[in-house]
């Protein structure tokens, strides 16, 4: 009776130590995209953002059109590139 008590308690000790040490990691690929944009027709203020995503490559972009109908549009990346531009029309 003493050694089925003794391995019943090993038993438990050892799937006691398998739960405690069991690693699951979880790794999604970042990846996604998104854009909005608000226009108020009282004040003609229109802006625009947008974002891309895949793995470590990150795109934004952010666009205003004025009043004075410039166009102004801001472009970057995730390696530190970044663009401006200024339209007239």
């Amino acid at each position: 009776m003493m050694s089925k008590t003794l391995l019943v308690f090993a038993l438990i000790v050892v799937g006691a130590y398998a739960l405690e040490h069991k690693i699951i990691e979880h790794y999604a690929y970042p990846k996604y995209e998104f854009k909005y944009g608000v226009h108020d027709p009282k004040t003609e203020d229109k802006k625009e953002r947008s974002e891309k995503r895949d793995g470590h490559k990150v795109e934004q972009e952010y666009k205003w059109d004025q009043k004075d109908r410039k166009v102004e549009l801001k472009k970057w990346d995730s390696e530190g590139k970044f663009v401006k531009f200024e339209i007239k029309h």
